[in-house]
């Protein structure tokens, strides 16, 4: 990736940028600036132009939708063993129980880990069939949407409290996950999310954000 002096536009040549102390020098006009906060600035145009299947930019009435669907192949694993699952566990502890109309408290107790480990897998299948990443902006606000048609996680964000979005990394695990990668809103709020997102879905979703950015802090 290029990249131009903040200043005077002038690409910087590769042997006037040190990685290591974060410093580039500008041949032309002689300013001084950090590598990683031009990167965390810096989008792609032709990405934008071509969203990967399964991602979309959109304009609508008074707001812009980016986003991108989480579908992966890991449901045509995880549906079957879901059904498998919840079928012998919670068939086996509670459906015996509502067959014979009695009620037992130490079984019932006993499939709590079973009944919050099958919602917490069914909820990545789900992900995985029909979820969505999806970022609302309108205005001086932003919403981040993660979840299955309407239910799911929203969080909310002031574009003036965002300085850059960058490429970070998440703790959190999901299945059919590829790597570690997600997009970071980095500023006075910090926001993280992405990545249940493919790569390349991901990385159409990083530059649409700074694309957008980088127009609205002129307006803001």
């Amino acid at each position: 990736m290029r990249l131009n002096c903040p200043t005077c536009s002038t690409p910087y040549p590769p042997e006037n940028i040190n990685v290591q102390t974060d410093v580039a020098h500008c041949p032309r006009c002689n300013t001084l600036a950090n590598p990683s906060a031009l990167m965390a600035a810096t989008y792609e145009p032709e990405v934008i132009a071509t969203p990967p299947p399964g991602a979309w930019y959109r304009e609508e009435i008074n707001q812009t939708v980016v986003g991108a669907s989480t579908r992966s192949v890991i449901a045509f694993f995880l549906v079957p063993f879901m059904c498998v699952w919840s079928g012998f566990s919670l068939g086996g502890i509670y459906g015996t129980q509502i067959v014979k109309g009695e009620f037992n408290l130490v079984m019932s107790l006993f499939g709590i880990p079973f009944l919050l480990g099958s919602l917490l897998f069914w909820s990545f299948a789900l992900m995985a069939i029909w979820g969505k990443v999806e970022v609302r902006l309108r205005s001086s606000r932003g919403t981040v949407f993660t979840g299955v048609g309407s239910l799911g996680w929203k969080r909310h964000f002031n574009l003036a409290d965002i300085d850059s979005v960058e490429e970070g990394l998440t703790n959190m695990n999901y299945p059919g996950k590829i790597g570690h990668g997600a997009i970071v809103l980095s500023g006075k709020t910090s926001l993280t999310f992405g990545s249940n997102l493919k790569e390349a879905r991901r990385h159409f979703v990083l530059h649409a954000l700074r694309a957008y950015l980088a127009v609205a802090k002129k307006r803001i």
